[in-house]
């Protein structure tokens, strides 16, 4: 009989990895079965055997299936707004919103389960999550300040028709930002143009 401390290889709970380490695990195991099969089709128990744990190990590490399809798109939100941020830091007015814009849907379309879970979406609902939800930090994040809370809503759905149907290169996509998506945001650069 095995000592219950002897690890044996491939025992990956107990070989001395962290719980991070398995959480990794678990959330690599997702994002590979959300990109092969969609997020509304993987289950727990498909993710528990891609990652070689148990469901009740799966359950403990993130929850629920909910708790992980969240965490994993909060990950990639959280991309997504560093890379917006690093893109615009000292930019105001058009210039900003348009690298915002811009950079967004790259960030957006470089993330393969954000853009797979934005596909699956019914609805925009979802996505536009109210006055407290993206549609406010997309208002934060171009410098959009009207007293009109639309503008976050355009933001958005110009972001993820930008993903959707990309221009036909970069600077055919950002002109068509500059002259089109941020205008009606009443947003001018510094320069007054």
């Amino acid at each position: 009989m095995r000592d219950a401390l002897t690890v044996t290889q491939g025992d990956w709970l107990l070989d001395g990895r962290r719980r991070e380490a398995a959480v990794r695990r678990i959330h690599r195991a997702a994002r590979e079965l959300f990109l092969e099969r969609g997020i509304e089709r993987t289950t727990a128990d498909a993710v528990a055997r891609r990652a070689g744990c148990s469901r009740a190990t799966f359950y403990r590490l993130v929850g629920s299936r909910a708790a992980l399809v969240d965490a994993l798109l909060a990950a990639g939100a959280q991309d997504v707004v560093a890379r917006v941020e690093a893109a615009t830091a000292g930019l105001t007015g058009a210039a900003r919103a348009v690298e915002a814009i811009v950079t967004a849907a790259e960030a957006i379309r470089a993330d393969p389960v954000v853009a797979v879970w934005l596909r699956d979406r019914g609805s925009l609902d979802d996505v536009l999550g109210g006055p407290d939800g993206i549609t406010a930090l997309a208002r934060a994040l171009t410098g959009a300040a009207r007293p009109d809370p639309r503008d976050g809503e355009w933001i958005v759905r110009s972001v993820l028709a930008l993903v959707a149907m990309p221009g036909r290169d970069p600077a055919a996509e950002r002109a068509l930002v500059a002259s089109y998506v941020v205008p009606p945001l009443g947003l001018v650069d510094d320069d007054g143009a």
